[in-house]
């Protein structure tokens, strides 16, 4: 909003400097974002008197005016059709600074001296658009009667634009009267109060002319009706001033009310009496499909939805908006009825969106406007009607406001100001600063330690106990408040172990060698069908989920992937299959959610879960590297890793029987009864129908919540060991279809505390061992606290590995 201080000083003059103005506003809340000076660059330009104006001798179009402005009497040529003797006018003398008026770039050249038709023209009257007013250049500018004659015509036309931020809660200031008001409290004065008409002076009561169908939309509509009104030029006075506000003049009529609605900010509009059907008018919702051209001449298709002023037979206008063309007033329009509304500022909002009009007036009735401000509005601009057009009277005027809106009251400690501010305030300032902001106000109760506020209407934001202490802090000056350093104890942090996991893994599958992937959390029906396990009855790895009970999204962003997953294998395969075009070896992780269904009507269950997909060669092409792949025993050196430092060394693997998996070349991780993942290579018909025929891929997802909670049950404090470990070779003889983790899982129970680690790092197959059996070799890590393990002490040990092998999977050592 633009407010030129000129029209501010009318109402407050604070006897401050613009630069102290704008930081006053600005830390009370009201930022100003742009100070504009207009006349600074008028330099060579004064006030000056026609006391004469001939015709040129040899141009009809062209006359010679003798102006004279103080020391300099000059003959100036010009065409202006609107000059004449006795004016006081804008003189500009050779050196002038000026905006050529024929040019719709604004370029600006300096004045010389020069003939015209043979007549040396000393200077130039200006018109304002050659001074920066305004795009007028028809004809000169025609100052006041009493304008200082001579003196430079920046010391009377000079003036400061302060151009503020009104954010949307501060409604009550999007007008001169609101930022004079906040200038009163700042520099403890008393603004001004405007001159205007009586309710008296709006006549009888004649509600019959204005019918209101929409009373939920229009909580309070008056009108006025004036008669005798002559349309003519504004004030140059008031013009000016809507110019430096940024609002384009017209005529009197049409400029009042934009000029009321800037200095009170409540919108008015003036409808033709003589162009309304019937001479009424009527607020309703419009009819779907109906049409309105407004005042830009655009034809707007309006719907059941938006509130229009209609009369008897159409709309006329759009409520908060614009008004219609129909109902404009024009030259000889003479009565008019004068319209001061409060609309809904929600629909106003909807219907300058849905037409792509925003105005001045939705503007403010989009952040809602006080509707006691209706007839403080109306009055302001009749006594100006009133004043500007001598032969105009009023009829009579409606007011359909069925619910007054009342002030409200809020009581408050008077120690709630010293414990938000940490100063104390006194008692007499804070009334002194709340009365300067048009609250009432008075301490009662015991010691007067309770404050009791009366909160205008024209204060919406105001409503709670703080909100008052901020009014008087903002005048004060947040600047002024001392600055303090907080007391107390902060709250200890509590770290997500979710997000540490995942931030420990994350770190893990990087050192392994694979690269993080981020997809999307939906997926194509298609796809995630190839993951189905009927046998296990559902879809997914980790989880599984009947295939009728995935979850699916009513409006995905994709129409393609309307799912959500319940693996994220899938969304994997993708980028893993795109880029083994350009590299012979790829490896992939993501941590992702899973979405289970959690029942009827009921937000899913979102399990956090880790994927891994590798595919390619082991190692780079070279003279010293064969032809190997990654396949599932790289994989599981991956997730045996994971494993570890997720604090799970104890987890045991089983093989899976899964349709998306290699038959013989899948397995289950579990701790216990807890299924912590799944892995193996994927099926070549799953690999070829995603486009990675002939390449062995090898898949896994981990169930980081289960893993999470497993970690913790097995979490212990870990010593370093005094006394130096033995490690021992054990070659186990089972059935082929014995799973080698039952095998580790055996030997751990039987060799009891003392066994530390136990890995598997040979499998024999042949005739010495047997048919359909095989021999799995384990090298075993012993370690007693407290002393050195003897030769005895293993003998003993390897007895009862001994034992409970054949008890456990029918095992035997071999020697």
């Amino acid at each position: 909003m633009k407010v030129p201080l000129s029209w501010l000083k009318t109402l407050v003059d604070p006897g401050a400097s613009t630069a102290d103005i704008a930081h006053r506003l600005t830390m009370a809340g009201l930022e100003v974002e742009k100070i504009e000076e207009i006349g600074t660059d008028w330099e060579n330009v004064f006030v000056g008197y026609v006391h004469a104006v001939s015709p040129h001798p040899d141009a009809d179009r062209l006359v010679l005016a003798d102006v004279e402005a103080g020391p300099h009497r000059l003959t100036v040529v010009t065409g202006a059709p609107n000059i004449a003797a006795g004016q006081n006018v804008a003189l500009a003398i050779a050196g002038a600074n000026l905006i050529d008026g024929h040019s719709d770039s604004g370029q600006r050249r300096v004045l010389k001296p020069a003939k015209m038709r043979g007549i040396l023209s000393e200077g130039m009257v200006c018109s304002e658009k050659e001074l920066g007013l305004s795009d007028e250049h028809e004809g000169i500018m025609v100052l006041e009667a009493d304008a200082p004659l001579g003196a430079p015509l920046a010391e009377h036309l000079g003036d400061t634009v302060l151009e503020l931020e009104i954010t949307p809660n501060l409604v009550h200031c999007f007008s001169v009267e609101g930022i004079a008001r906040e200038i009163a409290a700042l520099y403890s004065l008393q603004a001004a109060t405007l001159p205007a008409a009586t309710l008296q002076e709006l006549g009888p009561r004649i509600d019959e002319i204005v019918t209101v169908d929409a009373p939920e939309l229009c909580t309070r509509y008056m009108g006025v009706v004036l008669e005798g009104l002559t349309v003519k030029p504004s004030p140059s006075w008031m013009t000016r001033r809507l110019t430096a506000a940024g609002v384009r003049p017209i005529n009197n009529i049409v400029v009042i009310t934009n000029y009321v609605m800037l200095e009170t900010g409540q919108p008015l509009h003036a409808f033709a009496m003589d162009k309304l059907n019937g001479q009424r008018i009527v607020v309703r919702q419009a009819d779907d499909g109906e049409t309105l051209e407004t005042l830009d001449n655009q034809i707007r298709k309006l719907t059941g939805e938006m509130l229009v002023i209609a009369d008897a037979d159409s709309p006329v206008g759009v409520a908060g908006v614009m008004g219609g063309a129909s109902s404009e007033v024009s030259d000889a329009t003479t009565s008019i009825i004068l319209e001061g509304a409060n609309f809904d500022m929600k629909s106003v909002r909807h219907t300058a969106r849905d037409l792509k009009l925003r105005t001045e007036a939705s503007a403010r009735f989009e952040r809602g406007v006080d509707p006691n401000l209706v007839e403080h509005a109306i009055e302001r601009a009749t006594r100006l009607l009133i004043d500007m057009c001598p032969g105009a009277k009023v009829r009579g005027h409606a007011d359909h406001y069925p619910a007054r809106l009342e002030p409200r009251q809020v009581s408050m400690a008077y120690s709630r100001f010293e414990q938000v501010l940490g100063i104390e305030i006194d008692r007499e300032d804070i009334l002194a600063i709340l009365g300067r902001l048009g609250f009432d106000a008075e301490f009662g109760g015991v010691d007067h330690s309770t404050l009791t506020v009366t909160i205008p209407t024209f204060r919406s934001d105001v409503s709670l106990n703080d909100d008052i202490v901020e009014e008087v802090a903002r005048i004060i000056g947040y600047d002024a408040l001392p600055a303090t350093l907080p007391i107390g104890q902060t709250a200890p942090v509590q770290r997500d172990s979710m997000y540490a996991l995942q931030s420990r893994l994350r770190r893990v599958a990087q050192g392994a060698g694979l690269s993080e992937a981020v997809t999307y959390v939906t997926v194509a029906e298609s796809e995630i069908a190839r993951f189905g396990s009927k046998d296990r009855g559902g879809v997914g790895l980790i989880a599984s989920v009947p295939e009728n009970e995935v979850l699916r999204l009513r409006n995905p962003l994709q129409a393609d992937r309307g799912l959500l997953r319940v693996t994220i294998v899938p969304s994997l395969l993708e980028p893993l299959a795109s880029n083994l075009k350009h590299s012979s070896s790829v490896g992939l992780f993501e941590f992702g959610k899973l979405f289970l269904p959690a029942g009827q009507d009921q937000l899913p269950d979102e399990l956090d879960a880790l994927a891994i997909v590798m595919a390619g060669q082991r190692e780079p092409y070279s003279i010293y590297s064969g032809n190997d792949v990654y396949d599932f025993f790289d994989l599981r050196g991956v997730v045996d890793v994971i494993l570890e430092h997720a604090g799970l060394e104890q987890a045991s693997l089983s093989p899976l029987r899964h349709p998306a998996l290699h038959s013989g070349r899948a397995a289950e991780i579990r701790r216990a009864d807890a299924l912590l993942g799944v892995l193996g290579e994927l099926d070549p018909d799953v690999a070829k129908a995603f486009g990675l025929d002939g390449v062995r891929v090898n898949v896994a997802e981990l169930d980081l919540r289960s893993m999470m909670d497993c970690a913790r049950q097995e979490k212990r404090e870990a010593s370093v060991p005094r006394y130096l470990p033995v490690r021992q070779d054990f070659a186990v003889i089972v059935a082929e279809e014995t799973p080698a983790g039952d095998v580790a899982a055996a030997l751990r129970s039987g060799g009891g505390p003392l066994v530390t680690s136990v890995d598997l790092f040979d499998i024999y197959r042949g005739d010495q061992v047997g048919e359909r059996r095989k021999s799995l070799a384990y090298r075993i890590t012993f370690t007693a606290p407290d002393r050195t393990l003897t030769d005895n002490d293993l003998i003993k040990v390897r007895k009862r590995i001994e034992k409970v092998l054949m008890q456990e999977v029918g095992g035997i050592l071999r020697t």
